[in-house]
């Protein structure tokens, strides 16, 4: 018995099988069994059509519903079965389902045939219950296809009377009602730039319900920026997997590393029913090496005091900051000697001091500088970023001014208007840059109070400036005035905004003596009176005249034809009768006599003389002195 129980159930297992392969697209239930996706219940399903009682049609269709369908009754008589009744049900049905209804109308009560052929009874718990005189094959536990135990069941419903039973065979459909699950387990990256190509981000997503899912399974791209944008998704099926698939992230446009290193968005799997699953993707977007560096702590103009050392600190970065390189530093300056330092930090990743010498605008002549401060990968001198910047240096008032020469020495004529050539250029000089101003003045050593005689012009000066020096009160400078042959004078220059900065130029000037002084008769008038015998050589009387002029003589002498009767000593002007019987009183008793007395070139003074010469009588003489101009006494 043992070894027909065994063909027999072999025989239904192969009877089973040829049944089920006689479904093709054209089943009944194609629908619900075979249509990606799962197609809504025809409304033009056509019916059953049956006749007869139990033998013919065991079991009919029970009150209609899209979730039962029977695909048809195929009669195969044997000893014990009148042939197999297909019906599909689909998954997940809540409560219970009547799949079938009995065409059985006696009295017995049908039951179930334990054990099933196919399948767990408890899992399935089949029931036939009456209603209002019916019959009906009920399934109340509900089922699932995923389970794959659930997937198919055959067993026999027999009633009372009847030889031959009815055998059911129940497939389990599947419904599209699981979610599908995207799977990212590895991060997302991709490099910046490029064309829009498919990345390497390729993600695995899987679905229980299988090919029903997995065929129409569409992706939504969502965001809250614009990476709909610049991400798409791409499906892919795996040949013979019908329960998992892969998608690849693609991108519409170049990344940007610098604008944007992160893309966080959403990926929505829909399948063919309202069942999804979203999963957040983080795209890192991989720096590629194209950029200089980028400063982040610098400076456009510093400035500072002159004479001091400063120092600044200055840092740039990787501007590929996913890399992150060292960054050096150098200069750029059209300066001939070493004004500024730079010294890159340990590491390359803290930025560089900045440094400057003790910078003397003075001796520059300029308080401006401009130059470059250059930041470079340490590998790779191609990537640099200059930056111009400014050093503005302040002039302090640390010098004061110093004459061109400091001692000058000029020889000049007496009491002369004049201004004083002297053989070197006269003037101060102050190497401050804007504080070099100062002001000028003469002040006298020797004789005190020569300072009056001269005058300087300009009285202030800037910088480098000259200055002439000319005589004002050019009387005072009279070389026969002693103290005046040698003058001695000071020129100080003082710092307008300091006056403990002074300079000082010593000034000799020496007169030069020139005949300049007329002779001084030393009497005003002279009377003399003597007798008409006076034999010659007779002394008259003395007309002396001095000249102040060191150094020069003075010539006496008498004018007009006086000179015929008269004679004068030029040295000491003692006038003498020059003939005998020089004088007759009857004839004349009274001269006017002309003298005069000269120095060089100069005709000091002129006097007449009037000479009594009466014998008995008093006579009375006149002297009358004449004095000429200083420029009438140039001959």
């Amino acid at each position: 018995m043992a070894g027909d129980a065994c063909i027999l159930v072999t025989v239904l297992l192969t009877f089973a099988t040829s049944v089920f392969g006689q479904e093709t697209t054209s089943s009944r239930c194609y629908y619900m069994t075979d249509a990606i996706p799962r197609e809504p219940k025809p409304d033009d399903l056509p019916d059953l059509e049956w006749t007869g009682g139990w033998t013919d049609w065991p079991l009919i269709p029970a009150e209609p519903r899209d979730d039962v369908c029977i695909n048809g009754w195929y009669p195969q008589l044997t000893s014990t079965s009148l042939g197999t009744i297909i019906i599909h049900m689909e998954e997940e049905i809540e409560g219970d389902v009547a799949i079938a209804k009995l065409n059985y109308d006696g009295s017995g009560t049908p039951e179930i045939v334990q054990p099933m052929v196919i399948g767990s009874f408890n899992l399935l718990s089949p029931e036939i219950r009456n209603e209002n005189g019916a019959w009906y094959l009920y399934i109340t536990n509900r089922q699932d296809y995923e389970t794959p135990t659930m997937r198919r069941y055959t067993f026999d419903v027999r009633v009372p009377d009847e030889t031959r039973a009815a055998r059911v065979s129940l497939s389990i459909e599947n419904i599209d009602d699981n979610d599908p699950i995207v799977r990212v387990l590895d991060a997302c990256q991709v490099p910046e730039l490029g064309e829009p190509r498919l990345t390497d981000c390729v993600y695995q997503v899987s679905d229980e319900d299988g090919r029903l899912s997995i065929e129409p399974m569409t992706f939504r791209l969502t965001s809250d920026r614009e990476d709909v944008q610049i991400f798409y998704v791409e499906p892919a099926h795996i040949t013979g997997d019908w329960f998992n698939m892969q998608i690849t992230i693609g991108i519409l446009s170049a990344l940007n590393f610098e604008s944007n290193p992160l893309h966080i968005f959403q990926i929505t799997a829909l399948d063919s029913w309202p069942n999804n699953h979203t999963v957040t993707v983080m795209v890192q977007v991989q720096n590629v090496e194209h950029r200089p560096p980028r400063w982040m702590e610098i400076f456009a103009v510093q400035q500072f005091d002159e004479m001091t050392e400063q120092q600044f600190q200055v840092r740039a970065i990787d501007g590929d900051t996913g890399i992150g390189k060292a960054i050096h530093y150098t200069l750029e300056t059209d300066e001939e000697e070493d004004l500024y330092f730079i010294e890159t930090l340990p590491g390359g990743h803290d930025g560089a001091i900045f440094s400057t010498a003790m910078i003397d605008v003075d001796r520059l002549r300029r308080d401006v500088f401009r130059l470059s401060l250059v930041a470079y990968k340490y590998d790779n001198v191609s990537f640099a970023t200059p930056t111009p910047v400014v050093i503005i240096v302040n002039d302090i008032n640390n010098k004061k001014p110093q004459p061109l020469q400091d001692e000058y020495t000029i020889s000049i004529m007496e009491e002369t208007p004049l201004s004083l050539n002297f053989a070197e250029l006269f003037g101060f000089y102050d190497e401050d840059l804007i504080y070099a101003q100062f002001l000028v003045e003469i002040q006298g050593e020797n004789p005190p109070g020569v300072e009056q005689a001269f005058y300087i012009a300009p009285t202030a000066g800037f910088q480098n400036q000259t200055f002439a020096i000319g005589t004002q009160d050019h009387r005072m400078l009279d070389y026969e005035d002693v103290p005046f042959q040698n003058i001695k004078l000071k020129v100080i220059a003082t710092d307008r905004d300091n006056t403990n900065f002074t300079g000082v130029a010593e000034v000799n000037v020496n007169l030069i003596n020139w005949n300049d002084e007329e002779p001084i008769f030393e009497e005003d008038q002279l009377v003399v009176k003597f007798k008409e015998t006076v034999p010659k050589d007779y002394h008259v009387g003395r007309l002396r005249a001095h000249d102040r002029d060191i150094g020069d003589s003075v010539v006496h002498s008498i004018l007009g034809n006086a000179n015929t009767f008269l004679r004068i000593d030029e040295e000491t002007g003692d006038i003498y009768v020059a003939i005998d019987d020089a004088f007759d009183y009857h004839r004349q008793n009274e001269f006017n006599i002309l003298t005069s007395s000269r120095s060089g070139h100069h005709v000091g003074a002129r006097v007449q003389a009037y000479s009594d010469c009466s014998a008995g009588h008093r006579t009375r003489g006149r002297q009358q002195h004449t004095s000429y101009s200083e420029a009438d006494a140039w001959i």
